[in-house]
This record gives C-alpha cells, sequence and structure tokens, in this order.
C-alpha cells in the first residue's frame, strides 16, 4: 500500500514538473518572439539635479566626474507591446533634421511658442550625424543669426547596459538652449527629457552630460535633440559613452533611422514635448509678464443694458492748431486702466510714456454711481457682481469719459450678464451718463491689412496667428487683406488658400514697394463705409482679442486707435521679455472705411516709394480733422526684433 502512494506520489511530482517546464517554455518562446517588441524602462534620475559640466579640452574625451543614479541594469519590464513597423530603405543610417529660419531667441521655449513648430520647418532634410554647426548656417542671407533646429529619428544601441550621454559644446560664441528626449519605445509619445543645457553669456567650451540610461542592444528608441542659438555661433553634437566604457565617442549613423522618409515629414506624431507651448503662450506663462484685464466678447457675450440717461459727447480734447506730418508725436495722449495689466512692471530705460492706473477712490466712485443706477432702473434692476474692466480718458475742464465692463447679475436670470459701454461723467456731476453718440460696435466687420514683399516666413506667422485666434475666438467676422508686391520667396495666395481662414482677399501689385501704395490699394477694396479697417505689421505677436480690442475703440466719427505694442529687444520672445513700449509709431492704425475717406486715405504722392513717416502723416491729418486717437498698451500685443535687410529695394 505504502509503495502505491509512493508510485502516485511521484507521478504527480513529475507531472507538477512538466507542467512546470511546458509553463517556462511557453513564456520563453512568447518573450523571444516579441523580444524586438519590448518597451525597456529608462532609469529613473533625480529631475532637481542640475546638469553635469566640465570645460573642455580637459573632458572632451574622458569624464571622470560623472554621478549616475545606478550602474546595475535595471530588469523591471513595464509593458509589451508591438513596436511600429520599421521600414529599412536607403535612408538607413541617417536621421530626420529639420531648420526654422527668421526665429528669435535662444531657448528651446522659444521654438515652442511659434506657430511653425513643429509641423512646419523652412528645411526638410536629412543627416547622417547628431552634430550641429551654427556657423555653417550663418552663410544663409535669410536666417539673421536665428535658426532653430531639431534632429530626431530612432536611435538603436548595439550594446547592452547603461549608456550615458553628453553635449559636447565648442566654438561658441552665441547664446544657446539645447534639449535631448528619448523615449522608452518607439513612440514619441513616451518621450523624456534626459539632457538639457542653456546658456545666455558667453562662456567657456564645456562638456555636459546626462545620467545613466538602461538600454537595450537591437531596440528601437524614439530621440529628438532640438537646439536653439541666436546671435554667433556653435557647434554641438551629442555623443555618447557605452557600457563598460570611460570615452564619450560620436554616436556612428549605423545607430541612426530616420522616423519617416523625407517627404513624409509633415504627417509624422510628433512627441508632447514639441508641442508643450505650440500655440498662443499659456495662460500661466502670459501671467508671469502681465495680467490680461480686458474681458473679451468671445468669452463674455457683452451688451449695453441701457440703465444710464443719454447724453451727447463731445470729444474730450481737440487740437487747437493745425499739425504738420511730425504733430502727432507731440500730442500723443495715453489713457488709463483698471486693473494694472503689469505693464508698468515690463519697463525699461527706454519707457518713453508711463502708463496710468485709474486711482483706486476714482474706480469705487464710478461703480458706485452704476451700482446705483441698475437698482433703481425701471428698464433692468440687478446687482453688479464683478468690474472686469475700466478705462479713463480725461479732461480737467469737461470731465472723464470711461470704458465699463462688469459682470451683473439681473434680477429673475440664472446668469451673469456682461456689459461692455462707454459713460459719462462730467466736471462736478454726480451722475453717470449713457454717450449715445459714442459708442462702439459689437459686430462691426473689421479687415486687417498688411503689405509686403519677400517676407514669406513672417507671412505665414501672420497668417498662422490670425488662423489659431479664429479658433479660439469664433469671431469670423473678420477678413484678411494681403497687398504683395509680385514676392518670390513664397505664393501668397496659394498660401492663403491653404489656410483654414474663412475669408481673405490678395491682391497683387507690381512696381517698387510701397507701404503707402499697397495700403491704399487694400482701403480701395474695402467698400463698406460701416467696415472697420486696421493696418498691421508683419513682425507682430497679436493675442486672441485683438480685433475686439479693435471694435471697443474704433468709434465712427469720433475715434482711431493706435494700439501701444511692446517692442521686444534683440533675441526676445513671449517666453523671455525684455524691451519696451512703444509710443510714438502709428504703423497699427485702426478707423471705419468712412472716415480713411473723410482724411484722405494715404498719401501715395509724397510716400509713392518709402517705407516709413506715412504713418506719422496718417495720424496728423486724422487730428486736424477733429479725430481722436486712442491710445492705450494692450498686454500681450507684442512687436519682434528683425533685421531691416531685404525689407526694401536697394534705393529704398
Amino acid at each position: 500500500m505504502d509503495n502505491i502512494f509512493m508510485r502516485k506520489g511521484l507521478k504527480c511530482l513529475l507531472n507538477m514538473l512538466l507542467s512546470a517546464a511546458i509553463y517556462v517554455i511557453v513564456v520563453f518562446c512568447f518573450l523571444t518572439v516579441y523580444s524586438s517588441n519590448t518597451a525597456v524602462v529608462l532609469i529613473p534620475y533625480k529631475r532637481d539635479e542640475q546638469p553635469h559640466r566640465c570645460t573642455l579640452p580637459a573632458c572632451a574625451d574622458t569624464v571622470t566626474n560623472v554621478k549616475t543614479t545606478s550602474t546595475a541594469p535595471l530588469s523591471v519590464i513595464l509593458n509589451i507591446q508591438p513596436h511600429h513597423t520599421l521600414v529599412y530603405n536607403e535612408s538607413a543610417g541617417y536621421l530626420n533634421y529639420d531648420v526654422w529660419r527668421q526665429m528669435p531667441g535662444y531657448l528651446v521655449d522659444d521654438m515652442r511658442v511659434r506657430r511653425s513648430f513643429p509641423n512646419h520647418p523652412d528645411i526638410a532634410q536629412i543627416t547622417d550625424t547628431l552634430r550641429i554647426d551654427f556657423s555653417e548656417a550663418a552663410g544663409d542671407s535669410h536666417h539673421d543669426g536665428k535658426y532653430a533646429h531639431k534632429i530626431y529619428g530612432f536611435l538603436r544601441p548595439f550594446a547592452t547596459g547603461v549608456h550615458t550621454f553628453g553635449f559636447e559644446i565648442s566654438k561658441r560664441t552665441a547664446s544657446y538652449g539645447l534639449e535631448l528626449w528619448l523615449s522608452n519605445s518607439t513612440s514619441p509619445l513616451h518621450t523624456r527629457k534626459i539632457l538639457t543645457a542653456e546658456i545666455s553669456n558667453k562662456l567657456a567650451n564645456e562638456f555636459v552630460t546626462s545620467e545613466a540610461i538602461w538600454l537595450a542592444a537591437g531596440l528601437f528608441y524614439y530621440m529628438e535633440f532640438l537646439e536653439k542659438a541666436f546671435d554667433g555661433s556653435i557647434t554641438v553634437e551629442v555623443k555618447w559613452r557605452l557600457p563598460d566604457a570611460s570615452n564619450f565617442v560620436s554616436i556612428s549613423n549605423d545607430s541612426f533611422v530616420p522616423a519617416v522618409p523625407l517627404s513624409d515629414t509633415d504627417e509624422f506624431v510628433h512627441s508632447p514635448m514639441a508641442t508643450i507651448l505650440q500655440g498662443p503662450l499659456p495662460s500661466n506663462k502670459l501671467q508671469s509678464h502681465w495680467r490680461v484685464a480686458f474681458v473679451e466678447d468671445a468669452v463674455y457675450p457683452a451688451m449695453n443694458l441701457d440703465v444710464l440717461p443719454p447724453c451727447n459727447f463731445t470729444s474730450l480734447y481737440a487740437i487747437p492748431h493745425v499739425l504738420d506730418e511730425y504733430g502727432a508725436h507731440n500730442e500723443v495722449f495715453i489713457s488709463g486702466m483698471y486693473p494694472d495689466s503689469g505693464s508698468l512692471h515690463w519697463s525699461t530705460l527706454h519707457d518713453r510714456l508711463p502708463q496710468h492706473i485709474i486711482k483706486q477712490e476714482v474706480v469705487d466712485s464710478v461703480v458706485g454711481l452704476y451700482k446705483a443706477a441698475l437698482s433703481s432702473s425701471t428698464k433692468y434692476r440687478g446687482t453688479v457682481e464683478q468690474l472686469h474692466y475700466m478705462e479713463q480718458t480725461v479732461n480737467k475742464q469737461n470731465g472723464s469719459r470711461f470704458l465699463v465692463e462688469f459682470g451683473v447679475h439681473l434680477h429673475g436670470e440664472d446668469v451673469t450678464t456682461h456689459t461692455s459701454e462707454y459713460v459719462y461723467l462730467a466736471q462736478g456731476s454726480t451722475h453717470l451718463c449713457h454717450t449715445i453718440n459714442f459708442e462702439w460696435k459689437h459686430y462691426a466687420y473689421v479687415y486687417l491689412v498688411v503689405t509686403l514683399k519677400n517676407l514669406g516666413l513672417w507671412t505665414k506667422h501672420l497668417i498662422h496667428n490670425i488662423e489659431h485666434n479664429q479658433g479660439v475666438t469664433k469671431d469670423f467676422s473678420v477678413e484678411l487683406v494681403i497687398v504683395d508686391y509680385e514676392s518670390s520667396d513664397l505664393n501668397v495666395e496659394e498660401e492663403l488658400s491653404k489656410s483654414s481662414l474663412p475669408k481673405w482677399h490678395y491682391i497683387k501689385k507690381s512696381g517698387p514697394f510701397s507701404r503707402a501704395g499697397g495700403l491704399q490699394a487694400a482701403l480701395d477694396y474695402v467698400t463698406d463705409p460701416n467696415s472697420i479697417v486696421l493696418t498691421l505689421d508683419m513682425h507682430l505677436a497679436i493675442p486672441p482679442g485683438f480685433v475686439n480690442y479693435a471694435r471697443k475703440h474704433v468709434v465712427k466719427g469720433k475715434m482711431a486707435l493706435a494700439p501701444m505694442f511692446f517692442r521686444l529687444d534683440k533675441g526676445y520672445t513671449e517666453v523671455h521679455i525684455q524691451g519696451f513700449w512703444e509710443p510714438y509709431t502709428f504703423g497699427i492704425f485702426g478707423m471705419y472705411k468712412s472716415d480713411w475717406d473723410v482724411i484722405g486715405g494715404f498719401n501715395t504722392e509724397r510716400y509713392t516709394h518709402k517705407w516709413g513717416e506715412e504713418d506719422v502723416d496718417v495720424a496728423a491729418r486724422c487730428m486736424n480733422h477733429g479725430y481722436e486717437i486712442f491710445r492705450i498698451r494692450y498686454p500681450g500685443f507684442l512687436h519682434y526684433y528683425h533685421s531691416r535687410k531685404g525689407l526694401w529695394d536697394s534705393k529704398q
């Protein structure tokens, strides 16, 4: 009996061992078949640690002071997933290499706020090295020392173990920003930043290294190398230190496979880091510079409640004498605002005129008077919940005009009503009145007009800017009009036709460039006297609410708009602000078409083939006809620094 039980026990044990062996074999075969499809985890590193630096040439070949988080292999496998299909063709041994020209700034974040990044490079090519020589780009007449580069594709190591990456930076006179991103698989969605360097001054050459990263031989890892340099030269190469090696070496092109064929680069799905700042600057970034206080109709559908008694209104200031063509500079007046948008804070020694902030006691008085009128109104009854924004234009003899924007709760309504209207407080009066002959039209059609010649990159920027703004505001009562003096660097009409803009118009002119002549051609195209025509510059960052801002500050027969923009210094962008508010230019100028006709438009005879001064001439004639010109600092309205090279013909 004991032998029987023993035989049964041995049989059971053998069955268990056989089952375990089969299970091990199945798992082994499974892993063998899918070994090329395994996502390997990158060794984590402390995010608050700074990159390791040392000075060349001492550590060009050997870096001895590199501190790593771990040198042991990381055996944990997160998941098993199929890799994207990689097709080996004649492009194997290369990476994709995209170039953007005329891009200001020296940090990688300056690339990300450009609407052409990452999907619309000026040059799409391939490279067999992870080396960028910025001095070679200096031969291109279009870049003006403002290139941006991205090298991307798949990296295939031929050794398993700990790898360390490094930036070898030499021949440097430029300010620069560098980033290296690596995925734990072929998916761009899994990228993480493993190496970064940025310098705004001009120090010695250096070598910057990453933490230790575990890579498996034969697997493919998606990578991106981003470089932004400004005003100088730089040579930088991504190198690596292989497992069990002591020296950093160049990465052989045997390890390179392009992400996509060259012709399909626009279709590639880029990694999250490439689009982190795509489109407008995020609110948290923008608020670090200034607070946008304006209430936009796209967010708050504003209305005029008509709760104040009506009153006629005359201009708060009139020019008592005839101005010459330069006289408008001496008649600049900046209205006050509340709350502070943060534009006092971004002043420099170049700042000419300060921005006035309305005194708190004045704000409280106006809000109190409006509350009293609303509570006693027979048309609407309600309470003021919030003051969004206020502007004040003062004449010490007559009184003050205010633009007031409130959030109001009307009795019987479940939602907040938003108001935006002009009111007047006469000198010595204790009652507000509504200016019946000084009102802004909430739904006025707006023409944005520019004229250009051979500004292809900036033309794309402008179109993308307006495309984005319309996507945000859903304001389609806007039409872009471009007058083109036979540009040879871009088919402007084709670019417009490819855009998502629902309304645009293209005018082609021949002959030498004339800003006055081009803008007048745009004015002649507009026939509706009740539409606003707003001239623009090509080198602007236009906030989404700008069109509605123009509607609020262009009053038919009364007031033109010449908004102040922040002129960025050379090398600065939305990400890093430095510059000054420009009060003495009238290049961005808005009036109703009927008012443009009254002043006679642009003086095309005097400024036939001349760029400049035609704007101050318009402003002077505007004032001579009794129009007020409204000026205030508009938060987020920026003018990029640019070279004048190629903007005019040689004669100009």
